[in-house]
């Protein structure tokens, strides 16, 4: 089954562990998470194309629809139609493509996250939700293994998070819990200077800790359809090697975004994959 070239072209300016996801998954999942990816990523730049929150809302109210007309096997945007054509023999569930819509309209009307399980939840919708669409469309029957890519999604954005923080708050967007803030010293205004920058690495180190328990919770849970999961352990071995860089740099927020050098990149997507096919 040939991809349209919207696809390709949507993957091929993804972010790279989006296509390392890809590219290290089973010859036969490529395609399909190509597809899957295509339809995450047009929904989740309706923040960075959309200037105007309410055009972004109108977007997001468009892909709802879409979603539901997805559903019933008449979905109307070219990669939507070319995802159909994946789901002869594994109907997908609405829920977790409205969870990520719902994550996006977080986003666009910028977080209020009072408490540590308002980010978890954001977290299970967006990363949470993606990867269990993902081990879904490759072929993962089990409730186990369905639970562990759920978990898996919500510990790839959490480290997002511990990575990205800073970064998305300098546009006012503030993916940290306002307890957490608190308990570090560190105010809703965390780029205007109005805390120490010890409260700062505290809190980043914190969220880091946070992500790697929760990926060993996932990695505990794994079942036998270990080989569904190939894409969320890449996601997952990328973030974890990024955390651990960035816990030998003391959590330093100016160091964002922090990235792989291309040859760890790729050792660490090899070595996931690997541990997926075992």
């Amino acid at each position: 089954m040939n991809l349209s070239d919207p696809v390709r072209q949507k993957l091929a300016i993804a972010p790279f562990d989006l296509r390392f996801a890809v590219l290290f998954a089973p010859r036969e999942q490529r395609e399909v998470l190509t597809a899957l990816f295509a339809v995450y990523l047009e929904i989740r730049e309706i923040l960075q194309e959309c200037n105007d929150s309410n055009v972004a809302l109108a977007k997001l109210g468009w892909w709802r629809e879409e979603i539901g007309l997805f559903i019933q096997n008449r979905p109307r945007h070219p990669l939507s139609i070319n995802l159909l054509r994946f789901t002869n023999t594994q109907p997908l569930p609405s829920r977790p493509f409205l969870d990520i819509i719902e994550s996006v309209h977080t986003d666009i009307a910028k977080p209020a996250l009072p408490h540590f399980e308002d980010v978890e939840r954001y977290c299970q919708r967006r990363g949470g939700a993606l990867l269990k669409l993902a081990a879904l469309l490759a072929g993962a029957q089990q409730a186990t293994t369905l639970e562990a890519a759920r978990q898996l999604g919500l510990t790839w954005q959490l480290a997002e998070i511990a990575l990205t923080g800073m970064e998305h708050a300098q546009h006012g967007r503030i993916y940290f819990a306002a307890d957490d803030l608190h308990k570090h010293g560190v105010d809703r205004h965390i780029v205007g200077g109005a805390h120490t920058d010890t409260g700062i690495r505290a809190l980043l180190a914190d969220y880091a800790q946070r992500a790697r328990a929760f990926r060993n919770t996932a990695m505990a849970d794994l079942s036998t359809e270990k080989q569904t999961l190939s894409s969320s352990l890449v996601l997952n071995g990328l973030a974890q090697t990024r955390l651990r860089k960035f816990a030998r740099l003391d959590y330093n927020p100016g160091v964002a975004p922090l990235e792989l050098s291309p040859l760890v990149a790729l050792y660490t997507a090899w070595q996931s994959a690997r541990n997926a096919a075992r």
